[in-house]
């Protein structure tokens, strides 16, 4: 069965995983949102929610899709149009335009599908970023400035020594 879908059937992965990821935080979907951004922003997303866990002793254990908060994204805006801009094999770098006319730059980054860990050191089902992971194109979310480790990233104390 074939279904028409115009240009878009066309897009290049990248340009398609970028409207992805403006769909994805268009309609609030963490969970869909996490399925595309790069494996190192979900693990610190994973580290700030065991940490998080520890905090509250114990009593809950907090998921990383709670640590990323969509906010200020208005839903009436969507993706009028994607250009990619380039693509090296490694990285790629795209421009949406928005129904609003504001156009937003995405950096892309290509992984490998990660299996699970082969040394049996973690428990990967406490942790599905660490787990097996489809490869392919993700969007690259930098560390906030001044940010030199997961741990300042996530707001967390850096263990005693």
């Amino acid at each position: 069965m074939s279904v028409g879908l115009g240009c878009r059937a066309k897009e290049s992965e990248p340009v398609a995983v970028a409207r992805t990821f403006a769909e994805t935080a268009r309609r609030g979907d963490v969970d869909g949102m996490l399925a595309v951004i790069e494996a190192p922003a979900v693990e610190r997303l994973e580290s700030a929610a065991e940490h998080a866990s520890d905090h509250v002793g114990g009593r809950r254990s907090i998921e990383a899709g709670e640590m990323l908060q969509i906010v200020g994204v208005d839903r009436s805006v969507a993706v009028a149009g994607a250009e990619l801009l380039d693509d090296d094999g490694e990285r790629a770098h795209v421009e949406l335009t928005m129904t609003d006319g504001r156009t937003l730059r995405l950096e892309l980054v290509w992984e490998e599908a990660r299996e699970e860990d082969q040394g049996g050191d973690r428990d990967d089902d406490d942790h599905p970023a660490r787990a097996a992971r489809p490869g392919g194109w993700k969007v690259r979310i930098p560390l906030p400035t001044g940010a030199a480790d997961s741990s300042m990233a996530t707001g967390a104390a850096p263990p005693d020594a």
